[in-house]
């Protein structure tokens, strides 16, 4: 009996050891969360924001970048669209303002060559360069 207790206990503390471990893996996951991927359908500065009805239409001037699929994009923003702040936690819609940084992903990859236009899937606002 001494010795099942004492292999049960040994047993035990590896599970913890093995998931304090892990809880510092999801943390460092958690910390790039909050950060938009390196591609994405448009990257840059919000140069006109337009309220209508509950969804805001954003028209996005965007930064010379191979890892950007358009270079200006009006992209409607819906009040279901994820948009993830700077701290990497969602904020609302009306935080969207004219001049700040965002990286975005379009529904269905949006239409056109040079110019998007579609519907925000995941908005990520970023820091001024």
């Amino acid at each position: 009996m001494i010795i099942l207790c004492l292999l049960s206990t040994v047993w035990l503390s590896g599970c913890q050891t093995s998931s304090s471990t892990a809880g510092t893996a999801n943390t460092a996951t958690a910390e790039k969360r909050g950060l938009a991927p390196q591609r994405v359908d448009i990257r840059g500065s919000i140069t006109r924001s337009q309220y209508d009805q509950g969804q805001v239409m954003l028209e996005v001037e965007g930064f010379p970048s191979p890892d950007s699929r358009y270079n200006r994009a009006y992209v409607l923003v819906q009040p279901t669209t994820q948009i993830i702040g700077i701290d990497g936690k969602s904020i609302s819609l009306s935080e969207l303002r004219q001049g700040q940084n965002v990286a975005i992903l379009l529904r269905n990859g949006g239409q056109g060559n040079f110019v998007g236009l579609g519907v925000a899937r995941k908005v990520w606002v970023e820091e001024v360069f």
